[in-house]
């Protein structure tokens, strides 16, 4: 409400002795709540319409100064509301806050105008604790979007850092095109190509012409069923023989698919580069752990150390993974071999006990490694885990408010 000059309502003084029967009309039609206040600010009459926490509360104004009704820090705002009446006879609208016996504040808008020079003000109210509900959803919403946004962040760099250490050849196909979207050293040292020659070209394109109908009715199978499965195919120009296997692989915004090839002939295998998996390892934040096939430890890193509260991380070497998930064999070898099976496992919600006692819960991802013919498996443990985490039988946290 604009503010006019006191002219344009000196003929409201008219309407003065009807102050009560204007607040009724106006609750009833455009407010929650109309107030009659004389000349100091003090409270003669209420009309309440449809607002439930100011009914709550009102009928106890009565004989109280507008100002005493509401909170500390709005006091100002209605003293800056009756400045406005007594000065022009109309106040723009002023939001303010009662405090509620309920514990939550209601914000009230709040206009005025005075019916007459020394006629009452009346005030009208609006509730605005809807809007305000709007506001704190929104701004809820607002953080959870940015949550979700870094728990995505933190996931693709595990999930790349998984996908680069993997010692077979590991891309990800889009499942309606089968072009690549990504691929790792690995693919790009077997295929002979660069990643920029990889990634956008039809996933079939290295593998000899002979053996990509068998490659493309994989792909057709991983999608219809849900489920891995593999075959054996032949490099492009007879490079060499190579398994291929292809998984669904969900991810954030759709189903794509990954294709994990191995080769199958010494001649062309890809050598696992050691000192750049160590390198990578010492740096890394979060913890990581290689084993055997068997789950007992063959290098860890300082991170993982801290995790699992152990002096060193040779003191890690030749125990079992379990130990520190708090797993029994039966349940490490299901995660082994839906590793042996999927490439890759991300965002599983487990928990890591400490030797000195202290139980966090993580985010588990693995990887299985191979190399000629043996076998291992790469594990990042992050402490923490949102809401987009997953569950394993054998591998669920005892207690979901665990830190």
């Amino acid at each position: 409400m604009s503010v006019r000059d006191p002219r344009e309502v000196h003929d409201l003084a008219a309407l003065s002795t009807l102050a009560p029967e204007l607040a009724e009309m106006l609750v009833s039609v455009a407010s929650d709540i109309a107030l009659v206040i004389d000349d100091q600010g003090v409270i003669q009459r209420i009309a309440l319409g449809g607002s439930e926490p100011v009914k709550t509360m009102a009928d106890e104004w009565v004989g109280r100064h507008l100002a005493d009704t509401v909170t500390l820090e709005t006091r100002k705002k209605v003293e800056q509301l009756l400045a406005d009446v007594a000065a022009t006879g109309l106040s723009r609208s002023r939001q303010v806050n009662h405090p509620s016996p309920l514990g939550l504040d209601v914000p009230m808008a709040y206009s005025a105008v005075r019916l007459g020079q020394a006629g009452p003000m009346l005030v009208v109210g609006r509730d605005m604790s809807v809007v305000s509900a709007m506001q704190q959803r929104l701004v809820h919403a607002q953080a959870e979007m940015e949550r979700d946004y870094w728990q995505r962040r933190q996931s693709e760099t595990r999930y790349q850092l998984l996908f680069q250490i993997a010692t077979d050849a590991v891309l990800v196909v889009d499942a309606t095109s089968l072009n690549v979207i990504d691929a790792n050293r690995s693919a790009a040292r077997l295929f002979g190509l660069s990643l920029d020659q990889l990634i956008g070209k039809r996933a079939t394109v290295p593998l000899h012409e002979d053996s990509r109908e068998a490659v493309l009715e994989l792909f057709a199978s991983a999608k219809l069923n849900g489920r891995a499965a593999e075959t054996d195919a032949v490099l492009s120009e007879h490079r060499g023989m190579v398994r291929v296997s292809i998984t669904p692989l969900r991810t954030e915004a759709s189903t794509a698919l990954l294709m994990r090839v191995k080769s199958i002939d010494p001649q062309w295998q890809v050598p696992q580069a050691n000192a750049k998996l160590q390198s990578l390892m010492a740096m890394s934040p979060d913890a990581i752990v290689v084993t055997d096939a068997d789950g007992l430890v063959q290098m860890a890193n300082p991170a993982f150390t801290a995790l699992a509260q152990i002096a060193a991380p040779a003191a890690a070497v030749g125990r079992s993974l379990g130990e520190w998930l708090g797993v029994t064999s039966d349940d490490l070898a299901l995660l082994m071999n839906s590793l042996r099976r999927d490439a890759v496992a991300q965002r599983i919600a487990t928990t890591v006990r400490g030797e000195q006692g202290r139980l966090i819960a993580v985010e588990l991802s693995g990887t299985c490694l191979r190399e000629d013919d043996e076998e291992s498996f790469g594990f990042i443990l992050r402490p923490g885990y949102g809401s987009g985490a997953v569950r394993m039988p054998g591998l669920e946290p005892p207690d979901p408010s665990i830190h």
